[in-house]
């Protein structure tokens, strides 16, 4: 039957600059597979502006990482805002990219191709989406040799034209003494870069304001470069046992630690610090790879009795203390580089909590969204979720299934993997 009045209307036409803002908001999974649609939005999705504004887009939803028995996996921390006691299938992280863990098979293939002779990693860092992995293992004459792989969990791709470093320890006591790490992105020659460092302790001398050790390994070069010593001691250095609240951070094309200065011992322990003046924060820029000094907040006036830390935390940095041992204060630095924009965030009273002032608690404040925080006690890693308008707490309970065996494995109470947290987003970034 014909109808002649019938009116037909032309094909809906979709701009391209929107179909790549929509396209911005999905999975990676996802948008690996539109790749395939047409030669059109492969191209959209493999361009560089359409990989950024994905990214920026990521940012927003932070992942943490979280290490198991058999490698790692990560969990939007949106997630346990909304479910504190949270329960995940194991199956979900070999199935979803961005929760793959390294007992996925294909990635565990990978693996075994390139690490004939290591069987153990540590995330060092992650930046724009990409894990920095680092494996350690004695090599000859009491020396040790670290490997590096950079990681995209989101695309499964790992790159692994790193090279190797070594230190070679004087016995093997002095293993602990080895190179630390640190991962950035220099926004100038847009290159992703590593820094090891390490500080001599040498009980040869009376007094030292301790020498130190630092390279730099930039992506698409064949060799370690040594640059500058650290003009102060970075803190993770003193009282190793807790470093790594107070690991390396990156930010604005900048690698970050907190110091101290003026310090007159041989070997570096954090009960010798006496003045607060000592703290200070010393900044890598990766461009010209030369140090600057921060202040910290004026309102930061005594010696805490634990160490102070330093995160970023929504983009800025941040800087967290205990104060007389009976609240937990976090500052915030609104412009970086400012000493001035330091802005006081919160201040929480231990007993909110819920936590026994007989201890010295370590708190590091982990994830900040508006009046809720995620907050790690160093002291029996446990985390817990704190709301700062209502004073609600609520702690914080993993459940993992693994379907294949029935086992579960229950994060709560006095487990370290909480402490050992890093951040983590997908991104379609890539170093090749």
């Amino acid at each position: 039957m014909d109808f002649p009045n019938r009116r037909v209307f032309p094909p809906a036409f979709i701009p391209d600059h929107l179909i790549a803002e929509i396209l911005s908001f999905l999975s990676v999974k996802t948008i690996l597979r539109l790749k395939c649609v047409s030669k059109s939005w492969y191209t959209l999705i493999s361009h560089p502006t359409f990989v950024q504004n994905h990214l920026n887009k990521s940012s927003r939803n932070p992942n943490f990482t979280l290490t198991l028995d058999d490698g790692y996996t990560f969990i939007p921390f949106r997630h346990l805002l909304e479910n504190p006691s949270i329960a995940v299938k194991s199956d979900a992280f070999l199935q979803n990219p961005s929760l793959a863990a390294l007992n996925d098979t294909s990635l565990q293939n990978q693996f075994l191709d390139i690490l004939p002779h290591f069987n153990d990693f540590k995330i060092v860092d992650s930046c724009n989406g990409l894990i920095l992995l680092c494996s350690k293992s004695r090599s000859i004459r009491l020396g040790y040799e670290y490997r590096f792989y950079i990681w995209n969990p989101a695309t499964r791709i790992i790159y692994d034209k790193l090279g190797s470093l070594y230190y070679c320890a004087p016995n093997f006591q002095d293993h602990h003494l080895g190179f630390k790490f640190a991962f950035g992105f220099d926004d100038t020659t847009e290159r992703y870069k590593v820094v090891a460092y390490r500080v001599v302790e040498d009980d040869n001398e009376d007094t030292t304001l301790g020498k130190s050790e630092v390279k730099v390994f930039s992506l698409g070069d064949s060799c370690w470069r040594n640059i500058l010593s650290f003009p102060v001691i970075p803190l993770n250095w003193i009282n190793l046992r807790y470093a790594y609240h107070n690991d390396a951070v990156h930010l604005s094309g900048t690698i970050n630690w907190l110091a101290v200065k003026s310090y007159f011992h041989t070997f570096y322990e954090y009960k010798y610090i006496t003045h607060v003046e000592q703290f200070v924060i010393v900044s890598l820029d990766l461009s010209t790879e030369t140090y600057k000094q921060l202040l910290l907040p004026p309102g930061f006036d005594k010696v805490p009795s634990v160490q102070p830390v330093i995160r970023v935390l929504m983009d800025c940095l941040c800087f967290s203390h205990d104060f007389k041992n009976s609240e937990f204060v976090l500052w915030q630095m609104k412009e970086y580089g400012v000493q001035e924009s330091w802005t006081q965030l919160f201040k929480i009273d231990y007993q909110n909590l819920q936590l026994n002032r007989l201890f010295n608690f370590r708190l590091v404040c982990l994830y900040i969204n508006g009046d809720e925080v995620i907050i790690l006690n160093g002291f029996n890693n446990q985390a817990v979720v704190y709301n700062l308008k209502n004073e609600i707490v609520q702690r914080i309970k993993l459940k993992i299934y693994n379907l294949k065996n029935l086992v579960v494995t229950r994060f709560d109470n006095n487990n370290n993997r909480f402490t050992h947290a890093k951040y983590y987003v997908e991104s379609l970034v890539s170093v090749s």
